[in-house]
């Protein structure tokens, strides 16, 4: 019952938040813990972990691009509020899903971002700064 509530929250608040420029060059201040996954439910599972020595409360998106058409499908934001990195008895990583069984059948490239203080977009990249786009495929 918590994820139908959370995903609802999520995708309302998304309709009103669309990245609209994602910058190329990122500090990194939030780094996938691991590669996006697909679960049980067919929802997107993804954590993002604070790199820095700073708490940080950054606005994450997740969009999803249809890999034949490039189409792209918002999936909702989400404020995540963590802890410097590595700070004991303190969240410094957050875990969450995104609805992605709400997408039309086909193959698609899951894309998180997050925006900066300066309302820039960066794409969240794996611990060592790779690429790291989750996939799904219904």
């Amino acid at each position: 019952m918590k994820k139908i509530i959370l995903a609802v929250f999520v995708f309302l608040f998304g309709l009103f938040l669309v990245p609209a420029n994602v910058s190329a060059d990122d500090g990194g201040t939030l780094r996938h813990a691991y590669k996006p996954m697909t679960t049980e439910n067919q929802w997107m599972k993804a954590r993002v972990n604070n790199h820095t020595t700073m708490p940080q409360k950054r606005l994450v998106c997740v969009e999803a691009f249809n890999n034949a058409n490039n189409a792209k499908t918002h999936l909702g934001c989400l404020w995540v509020d963590l802890a410097a990195m590595g700070t004991v008895d303190s969240m410094w990583a957050a875990e969450f899903d995104a609805p992605t069984s709400w997408l039309s059948p086909g193959s698609y490239t899951v894309v998180y971002t997050y925006q900066d203080e300066g309302n820039m977009w960066h794409r969240i990249k794996s611990v060592n700064m790779q690429m790291m786009d989750g996939t799904y495929t219904r």
